[in-house]
């Protein structure tokens, strides 16, 4: 190699090596989310909001006392001891003690155990003591897959998550320990429908079928034009075969008749008669 070309590789390194370097920082790898499971919900997917505490509540700074608001306050306390597994009834002066409203008015004191909450469809009385009424009298996944298997068997469809929620303790937890016996759907007004899953409905369809049926596009085409498209492919459209309304016949219109006015002197002709307006 060139001798000047040595010298000028030396000096370089020299210069490098007195200048000061500044290394990047290397990014923190961020740690993996564990992947949602196939067929959960997004809302199951989420963090479940922390419950107050139903046997040590505290009052906020501000509340009103209102009779309404008070009786809220109570459903919510009651549903929240329901969902700690805590089913002891209670009475209005002890649920009053427990949330902090032993200072609302006698009226409304009077208001709400006379006629309120035992009206509630939320609460349950019994003996002047209360306790939440939940939609559903489940405690653990066994209960909750029998309750399913009965609405499937009677033909009621499946049931609302919101309702599970507020029915069984700890529903998120117990959902996603059977979630391979259970399947979801999410309607257009965005609330989950649990259902049943029987493994004898279960069929498998051939992917070639699958395929061709995924490949066919009927956006934009009406009914009349997929009955006529099938009509000369030489395939018979399913018909309806429920029963047909009976046409409604017409309804004839009244005709009305002009009432007989009576006529008086009827046996008085012109010659009897005689008008004298013209004469004057």
């Amino acid at each position: 190699m060139d001798p000047s070309l040595l010298k000028d590789l030396k000096d370089f390194k020299k210069r490098s090596a007195t200048q000061p370097t500044i290394e990047a920082k290397r990014a923190k790898p961020t740690p993996s989310r564990p992947k949602p499971s196939p067929g959960l919900p997004k809302e199951l997917l989420q963090p479940k909001k922390a419950m107050s505490s139903p046997l040590g509540v505290t009052a906020p700074k501000f509340r009103s006392k209102h009779r309404f608001a008070v009786m809220a306050a109570i459903v919510n306390f009651m549903k929240d001891r329901h969902l700690k597994r805590v089913y002891e009834e209670l009475s209005l002066d002890e649920i009053l003690d427990q949330i902090n409203y032993t200072d609302i008015s006698p009226s409304d004191k009077t208001w709400l155990g006379q006629e309120a909450l035992k009206k509630n469809p939320k609460l349950t009385c019994n003996d002047d003591k209360y306790a939440f009424n939940s939609k559903y009298k489940i405690k653990d996944k066994r209960q909750l897959l029998k309750l399913l298997e009965k609405h499937e068997e009677r033909g009621y469809g499946g049931i609302f998550l919101d309702d599970i929620r507020e029915s069984l303790p700890d529903a998120d937890n117990v959902i996603r320990s059977v979630q391979n016996k259970i399947f979801f759907i999410t309607r257009s007004d965005k609330k989950v429908v649990l259902f049943n899953k029987n493994k004898t409905d279960e069929m498998k369809v051939d992917e070639e079928f699958q395929k061709h049926w995924r490949a066919i596009s009927v956006d934009g085409i009406g009914e009349a034009d997929i009955d006529k498209y099938l009509n000369n492919a030489g395939i018979a459209a399913m018909q309806d075969s429920g029963l047909s309304k009976q046409q409604q016949a017409p309804q004839r219109k009244k005709i009305r008749r002009k009432k007989a006015t009576k006529i008086h002197n009827v046996h008085l002709d012109d010659s009897t008669l005689k008008d004298y307006t013209k004469e004057s």
